[in-house]
């Protein structure tokens, strides 16, 4: 041996003779490689194929919606048949009087391409805590001011047998666990372009796969904040993104009202219309100074909504203790109303269906004056008619689709009455006119698809008489309609929606829609 060799480490099998020998059964894959398997391992020999990582939105906004232009016309521009002469008031034509108006009113998110940047400096070990199995009802938590951040460690995360109530603890698989937010992979759904106010002094992420066909997937994020009040703030910048997702493909699909998790809760479920459609639904909890935000996926069919606050109660109740707040943790989960969002009482991009997945993307004008002269089957003239107290229309229109017709869009226009009673006789004369419309024009075939109902904003009852109409233009050609007729208490919504016979919402769809756009007239 040299004299400088007196000096180097050796390995524990290296013999004097040959430092360079290497026994023959070594292995240099690396211990914190998830998705290889190890030399001479069954999975290597047999070719197992490792869990990859599940698919969230990056925090570079892949998903975001980017500004466009607001519909400069009404969606029966082009193809509404001619009727009576309209009073001197009404702008000729039928183009709508609502120029360039924006979705930025409601627009949520922050500037694509903040980063958000968290440091931890140190995480106290302890072990989490059970869920309190006592029968006591949920009590109100109070967390107690605290001059350091509470101590969570990434044991605090939800692991797979905090998900078995949707899938099998064995099905699941950890893919990444990050300790700093400039580290996370991936984003919660609607989140992808968060501006956050307040950036957190201890933030913890987790996500899990499964090999299952769905791509069944989870995200589980902590977020510890300096002060209760930044909590506060976070949780209602985050759930008043999730009202709104503004993502481009996502659809609002119902939301659920969550209590028996700390301070406050909220949970939606949005599609990702693509092929095939992916359903996120979110769960967001505050108890003091943390948050957290589960994010399950799966392709096909969302998780069951009172899951997630099963899979959350052990992460929860190990954030009430490290809060030192008066916490009982026993979750219920209740269908809710989905959340208003700007321009209250209206719909939102995010409430339409795509007519294809993976294709086009909805665009909305602001409400302005009625101008809709209707479609030619109504009996009445729409910018006059008596009763109503106020008038106002919006737009939607089908972008970024090339097999979207140029006709194809959805006129929304909303009547406000005294009372309830002057609401359910103007809605009843409206389709009643629209029922007969044969009757009165014989290039008219008028079909009645089965009336929808539902609960609004506050309990109100809301109800929608869906039809589909095809209409002769000047010219002779069909031109065919999907109308609905919707009440929620003193407001009456008459949507009119331009249609091909290849291009227009399914029955199922046009049944979605003639709940929800009553429930967001319930709500202003």
């Amino acid at each position: 041996m040299s004299e400088d060799e007196r000096f180097r480490p050796r390995r524990a099998w290296q013999s004097d003779e040959d430092p360079a020998t290497t026994p023959p059964d070594s292995d240099d894959t690396s211990g914190h490689d998830l998705f290889r398997p190890r030399r001479g391992s069954a999975a290597e020999v047999e070719g197992v194929t490792p869990i990859p990582p599940p698919v969230f939105p990056r925090s570079a906004g892949e998903y975001a919606e980017s500004p466009s232009p607001a519909p400069r016309r009404s969606a029966l521009s082009s193809s509404s048949p001619p009727e009576p002469a309209a009073p001197a008031s009404v702008a000729p034509g039928f183009r709508s009087a609502l120029g360039g108006g924006s979705l930025a009113r409601w627009a949520v998110g922050g500037v694509i391409g903040a980063l958000v940047v968290g440091t931890v400096s140190f995480f106290a070990t302890r072990a989490p805590l059970d869920a309190d199995p006592g029968p006591s009802a949920p009590s109100s938590p109070s967390a107690s001011a605290s001059p350091s951040a509470p101590a969570v460690t990434d044991a605090d995360l939800v692991s797979g047998s905090d998900l078995t109530g949707i899938a099998a603890a064995a099905s699941w698989a950890v893919t990444a666990t990050s300790t700093a937010a400039a580290d996370h992979e991936g984003r919660v759904a609607c989140l992808s372009t968060e501006n956050p106010a307040h950036n957190p002094t201890t933030s913890l992420q987790r996500t899990l796969a499964t090999s299952d066909a769905d791509q069944l997937a989870a995200l589980h994020r902590i977020d510890v904040y300096a002060t209760e009040a930044a909590a506060e703030q976070m949780f209602t910048e985050r759930t008043t993104a999730l009202s709104g997702c503004a993502e481009l493909p996502a659809r609002i699909v119902r939301s659920s009202a969550v209590t028996g998790l700390g301070d406050s809760a909220f949970q939606i479920t949005v599609a990702f219309e693509n092929q095939p459609v992916q359903f996120h639904t979110v769960l967001v909890t505050r108890v003091g100074t943390s948050i957290q935000m589960l994010d399950v996926a799966r392709n096909g069919a969302a998780a069951e909504p009172g899951l997630l606050a099963t899979a959350a109660a052990r992460t929860q109740t190990a954030l009430c203790a490290a809060e030192d707040a008066t916490c009982t943790v026993q979750p219920a989960v209740a269908a809710a109303v989905v959340p208003p969002v700007e321009p209250v009482g209206w719909l939102i991009p995010a409430d339409l269906p795509r007519i294809r997945l993976g294709a086009g993307r909805w665009t909305a004008s602001e409400p302005g004056d009625l101008t809709s002269q209707g479609m030619g089957c109504e009996n009445m003239t729409l910018v006059s008619e008596p009763g109503p107290t106020g008038r106002e229309q919006a737009t939607y229109l089908m972008t970024q689709d090339d097999q979207a017709p140029a006709t194809f869009g959805v006129d929304e226009m909303r009547f406000t009455f005294a009372d309830a009673a002057a609401a359910t006789a103007f809605a009843g004369k409206l389709g009643t006119a629209l029922a007969s419309c044969k009757d009165r024009v014989n290039t008219a075939t008028v079909s009645e698809l089965p009336a929808v109902s539902g609960t609004g904003q506050d309990g109100v009852a809301v109800s929608s008489r869906l039809f589909s109409i095809r209409q002769a233009t000047a010219d002779n050609a069909a031109v065919p309609y999907q109308l609905a007729v919707s009440v929620a208490g003193p407001t009456v919504t008459y949507t009119i929606i331009t249609v091909t016979d290849a291009y227009k919402f399914t029955d199922p769809q046009l049944a979605e829609l003639g709940v929800r756009i009553p429930v967001r007239a319930s709500q202003g």
